[in-house]
């Protein structure tokens, strides 16, 4: 009985051995060792145990090791496969040019006649031809091919000859075998999907024109021709998706067009030539919008190379047919890219509506104005367009598009408007402008672009630019208002330093928005270049005194905002933190003691000046200036704990002092030398005696 169940597990092994190995074998017909991350399937073996070592034990295997992936081996450069392609047309061109030598030494020698010439060139094309077909039909494609390219260069070369050199074929005559020679080859290149073929027949389209000559051709026939031509090869590209083809027939089709005006002369038919371009643009557009044409053939690129080609031919129209075509661009595309927003077509309303910009803009420049203004105001209304429908919709190119034509329409503003009345176009052109970079950066902060989002500091740190704009235009209305009132350079300076304080004043404030955080840093800073402007520049007007009052309250009124946001900082009160600004308290100290030692100065020499005071007055106030400056700053300096600045003030004292002896008392009278000495001892002394009480 036991032996019974021992034969039966051992036949149970057996058959799921053969289970194990039957599954092994299909895991590696499906590529399973291919897959390192995959664990093969384990194996069960028999092993014999000491206690029964007659009866079998089912282990189960371990499994195998991870194998590496293979790295990829490169494709090695094959020699022959390229030597088979290249090697047949070389010697095909080899060919051609020996047999042109050889008939041209039997012509030479008179034993090939004209009429033989003609009859051995077409019976060529015929063997050319059929050893063509045979080598394809065999197998040996590539050197059949290139036999067929020679059956249709042999054609033309030969049609040619026969009517250019030799009148066997009239002009008509000619151009039919011609022409029938080029639809062989594409029917051939059809056939044999060949697109080498194809550009070969194509090359040679093109160049039929220029090798027959005749009377009989006109700029109708030229055009309708290569029209003919062109889209013969456009159907055979786009059904075979041939790119290659496509653009080469493209760019053939405007140089052949260009060539022709070049040599032949188009005076008076200029129109000719311009409706073929645009019955050209006017398929791409419709098979393009139609998505008949692969994307693969026909790329956007494309699209706004041929707009742009067909925008230069019409340059070739007279001025009022120019605008006109320009305007109907214009409709067409504007009224395709709404047709395509409606649709929200999102794949076209980006392209249609970058080119409808452009398109507007050419017929905005296209009315050749006089006034300047009013074309940038327009362009300011077109790119502020562009740029917000692009935001508003997400269509890139658009935004790009807009972007262009906005820049390059702003430095034409900011260095050609000036104001030369209030009520001026200039001035809407500069109202305009401003309002259209307000309402862009509300877009941007309604319709933040994708890379924007979550970094709206960028677009904050760009407030400035706005800010900049707002200031010239500020200084621009400044300069309007002085232009009629009658005040002195330095005066005229002043006034324009005081608007732009109340400006940076009231922009400071926007700290307190969410957003005017880099506007207030950018008062700030351009509050702190003016001021060194203002130190550096003299009252000025001597001879007013009212102008000369104004100016030192423009100046005194600089001094007092720097020195409230000096105060502002040092007392930790500025929007700007401590910390954050880095700054160290004693060098502001230091700067804002020799800003107002400047001023001072500067202050009590200019009022000196204008109220003509004599010598011994002016030596006299100054040293009391002096000195009183000097017992501020050690008192200053001593309680907010400035050093330098204390140390500042007892060098000034010294300076005073020597001062009083060397110059007041060589150049002012006893009387006043008596009563400036006495003042000073007395002021000096109460002075001391107020430090001494400090010290104790």
């Amino acid at each position: 009985m036991l032996d019974e169940e021992l034969q039966k597990v051992l036949e149970r092994v057996s058959d799921l051995e053969k289970e194990v190995a039957l599954l092994k074998q299909q895991l590696a017909r499906q590529g399973v060792a291919s897959n390192p991350m995959k664990e093969p399937a384990p194996t069960i073996q028999v092993a014999k145990t000491k206690q029964f070592p007659d009866k079998p034990v089912i282990a189960k295997r371990e499994p195998e090791r991870e194998i590496p992936s293979q790295p990829t081996v490169k494709k090695e450069f094959d020699l022959e496969k390229v030597l088979s392609t290249w090697l047949p047309r070389v010697f095909m061109f080899i060919l051609l040019l020996g047999v042109l030598w050889g008939l041209k030494v039997g012509m030479d020698h008179g034993f090939i006649t004209t009429a033989v010439r003609v009859a051995l060139g077409y019976a060529g094309t015929i063997l050319l031809y059929y050893l063509g077909m045979r080598y394809y039909t065999s197998g040996k494609k590539g050197f059949g091919l290139t036999l067929l390219g020679g059956f249709i260069g042999l054609g033309i070369l030969t049609t040619f000859a026969a009517h250019h050199l030799y009148g066997y074929l009239s002009f008509m005559a000619a151009f039919v075998i011609g022409v029938a020679y080029i639809i062989a080859g594409l029917l051939l290149s059809r056939k044999t999907q060949s697109e080498t073929l194809t550009i070969f027949s194509g090359i040679a389209g093109f160049l039929l024109p220029f090798l027959l000559e005749g009377t009989g051709a006109t700029a109708v026939q030229f055009c309708l021709y290569i029209l003919l031509l062109f889209l013969s090869l456009f159907y055979v590209s786009i059904s075979q998706k041939h790119k290659i083809t496509f653009y080469v027939m493209f760019l053939l089709f405007h140089f052949t067009l260009f060539f022709y005006a070049v040599l032949d002369g188009v005076y008076g038919e200029e129109w000719i030539l311009v409706g073929t371009v645009l019955i050209q643009h006017s398929i791409l557009l419709f098979f393009y919008l139609r998505g008949s044409i692969s994307k693969s053939v026909f790329s956007e690129a494309l699209l706004y190379t041929n707009f742009v080609m067909t925008i230069g031919w019409v340059k070739m129209l007279d001025h009022v047919p120019e605008v006109t075509v320009y305007g109907l661009f214009a409709l067409l595309y504007s009224a395709l890219a709404i047709y395509s927003f409606w649709k929200k077509d999102s794949a076209l309303r980006g392209v249609l509506s970058a080119v409808a910009l452009f398109a507007v803009c050419v017929f905005i420049l296209a009315f050749d104005l006089q006034d300047e203004r009013v074309i940038l105001l327009l362009l300011i209304l077109n790119g502020t367009m562009g740029i917000w429908i692009g935001l508003r919709y997400r269509t890139v190119r658009t935004v790009v598009t807009g972007s262009v034509i906005y820049l390059f329409t702003i430095p034409n503003v900011l260095t050609g408007m000036y104001f030369e009345t209030f009520w001026s176009l200039e001035h809407i052109v500069w109202l305009v402008f401003l309002a259209s970079v307000g309402w862009l950066f509300y877009t941007v902060y309604r319709y933040t672009p994708r890379f924007l989002v979550g970094k709206t500091v960028v677009i904050d740190r760009s407030l400035i630019i706005g800010q900049v704009f707002v200031l010239i235009y500020v200084n621009k209305l400044t300069r309007l208002w002085l232009a009629s009132t009658s005040l002195s350079f330095t005066t005229e300076l002043h006034v324009q330093w005081f608007v732009l304080l109340v400006v940076l004043c009231a922009m400071y404030v926007l700290h307190r928005w969410q957003r005017g955080l880099y506007i207030a840093h950018g008062a700030v800073l351009l509050f702190l270049v003016t001021v060194f402007g203002v130190v550096l520049w003299g009252v000025g007007a001597s001879n007013r005194h009212c102008e000369f009052l104004f100016n030192l309250i423009v100046q005194f009124a600089y001094v007092a905002v720097l020195t409230a946001l000096i105060g502002a900082i040092v007392k930790d009160r500025f929007y700007v933190t401590q910390e954050k600004l880095k700054v160290g308290i004693s060098g502001l100290a230091v700067l804002m003691q020799i800003i107002y030692f400047i001023f001072l100065n500067k202050w009590f020499f200019a009022i000196a000046k204008v109220y003509a005071w004599e010598l011994e007055y002016i030596l006299f106030v100054h040293t009391f200036l002096l000195f009183a400056f000097a017992f501020l700053s050690i008192s200053a300096g001593g309680k907010l704990q400035w050093k330098p600045v204390k140390f500042i003030g007892a060098g000034l004292i010294v300076v005073c002092v020597l001062k009083l002896f060397i110059i007041d008392l060589a150049s002012i009278s006893i009387l006043v030398r008596a009563i400036l000495f006495t003042i000073v001892g007395v002021v000096g002394l109460a002075y001391s005696r107020t430090l001494l009480k400090e010290e104790k």
